[in-house]
């Protein structure tokens, strides 16, 4: 019972998450997107691909994502503005 538990809350984090298709056993595998819905049965997900061919909407189970733990716009770095970086600057 603990690991259908598991699922459903992981399919509930992953909602509006960026996921990767990390089974094999999928036709998406490899496939970056984001999850839009976790349906009722709380393990289905609609994700939206972000394959630069299309941007397919699919249905896969939530055992077979991944959520992706760094993006392009993490790699960025981080600037809260001129005016405060300068206050940072002068403070430390």
């Amino acid at each position: 019972m603990d690991y259908i538990t598991s699922m459903l809350n992981e399919a509930q984090i992953l909602l509006n998450n960026e996921i990767k298709v990390t089974s094999l056993r999928s036709q998406w595998f490899g496939h970056i997107g984001i999850v839009n819905k976790v349906m009722a049965d709380g393990r289905t997900l609609e994700v939206r691909l972000n394959s630069p061919a299309n941007h397919d909407v699919v249905f896969i189970d939530v055992s077979l994502v991944g959520e992706v733990q760094e993006t392009q716009m993490t790699k960025l770095p981080q600037s809260i503005g001129p005016i405060a970086n300068s206050v940072v600057k002068d403070t430390i």
